[in-house]
């Protein structure tokens, strides 16, 4: 089978979760907030992109918990979902029961990300997708400590660029710096390849992009 087959597969997956999507998400009593469907979701074409650059064995992170994680289960990624309410992750479990679908390697760490992310082993990752805390600097905590364990060559993508609370200093960034490739990039989310590998931190020296820096002379 060649990869174009297998990548036909994993678009055929977002087809039948696309029609029948997991009821994982609920209502927000405070702003009247309600998920069609019982589950909130981003366009389309972002799961077409993630079928295109995921393939089984793959080490893939993402903060939140929806679509996304049923589709990066069934492509056969090894999945690390971090999401605040484990009433989500018992009801994505039972779609996946009801659906037959095998979910050993998936794994759901329930709690805030800014605080779960920092205390899991940094091992190397494949594909972060950024979807979890909307309200600022959440998104920017969940590039800083999941970004910086993506591999040379791994795939990063936010989701919500709509929201100013998401996309405050880390859009930005992401735009100038040469060592994250921008993949794709629509008004509601957005893609890069990192060029670089290790941790994020990092002084501003290190930055000339934003604050171009010539070191003093001895």
């Amino acid at each position: 089978m060649t990869e174009q087959d297998t990548q036909g597969e994993r678009l055929a997956t977002v087809d039948r979760v696309w029609a029948d999507p997991p009821a994982v998400h609920f209502s927000d009593p405070v702003y009247g907030l309600v998920p069609p469907n019982g589950v909130w979701r981003t366009d389309r074409g972002c799961y077409e992109f993630l079928a295109e650059h995921c393939r089984p064995g793959l080490r893939t992170l993402e903060t939140g918990l929806g679509i996304s994680t049923a589709l990066f289960t069934m492509w056969g990624c090894e999945h690390t979902s971090v999401v605040p309410w484990g009433i989500e992750a018992e009801r994505l479990r039972e779609y996946f029961d009801r659906h037959g679908i095998d979910d050993k390697l998936l794994e759901v760490h329930v709690g805030y990300s800014h605080e779960v992310l920092p205390a899991l082993p940094a091992t190397p990752l494949d594909v972060v997708l950024i979807d979890g805390g909307h309200g600022f600097p959440m998104a920017a905590l969940d590039w800083f400590y999941a970004g910086g364990r993506l591999v040379a060559g791994g795939v990063l993508v936010l989701d919500d660029l709509h929201l100013p609370s998401v996309t405050a200093g880390l859009l930005d960034f992401l735009t100038h710096d040469p060592r994250w490739t921008p993949l794709a990039q629509t008004r509601k989310w957005a893609a890069w390849r990192r060029e670089s590998s290790g941790p994020l931190a990092e002084e501003w020296t290190a930055q000339p992009f934003f604050s171009p820096h010539t070191p003093r002379k001895a």
